[in-house]
């Protein structure tokens, strides 16, 4: 099974902690989708300093006039029902290997995300804030990545944020997702 990552697991150091054998950049291969785009809609409850806020992270949207980029990692039965836990609020559907440009795979691939319309966050929502820190987490990974990718990931997302940056440090309000994002499995 593929997993299709487009936001924090682009990061070979937030995609480990899902994860209990040593991955490298050589398991996150870059590969555009077609018949999607990443959009910034996607709410998490978190927590900045105790105050609880509604952080907005990256999403996926069907489109089929378009194409997004992220990386494709092949993931266990057991590896993805610990993913699931860590992407909790996503759904999960499932991409043809046929509109994944830039790798040849032998089957689909799977990608979370967020269908449940309390989850969507619109323009002009209150409370709804992208947490620095998880841009942060995005950019780290780019060195890793070669400029097409790096170009093409940042104009996709990284330009024109919808939604206010906080600053500081946050967690999610969920135990076992602040465990899974956060610590780890290992831990």
């Amino acid at each position: 099974m593929y997993l299709f990552g487009f936001g924090s697991l682009i990061n070979l150091n937030s995609a480990q902690k899902s994860f209990e054998r040593e991955l490298s950049y050589d398991d996150l291969i870059p590969v555009t989708i077609k018949g999607f785009k990443k959009v910034w809609n996607s709410i998490e409850h978190i927590q900045f300093d105790g105050v609880d806020v509604n952080g907005v992270f990256l999403n996926l949207q069907k489109d089929e006039t378009t194409q997004t980029s992220g990386v494709v990692v092949k993931v266990t039965p057991q590896e993805f029902e610990i993913l699931k836990l860590r992407e909790k609020n996503y759904s999960q559907v499932t991409i043809k290997a046929c509109d994944v440009i830039g790798a040849e795979l032998d089957e689909d691939v799977v990608a979370f995300m967020t269908t449940n319309e309390e989850k969507i966050a619109k323009i002009g929502n209150e409370n709804c804030f992208i947490p620095a820190k998880y841009i942060d987490i995005l950019t780290n990974a780019f060195e890793n990545y070669d400029t097409s990718f790096v170009e093409q990931f940042k104009k996709e997302c990284l330009e024109d944020l919808p939604f206010e940056l906080k600053q500081g440090t946050y967690s999610f309000s969920d135990p076992m997702q602040q465990k899974l994002a956060k610590e780890g499995i290992k831990k």
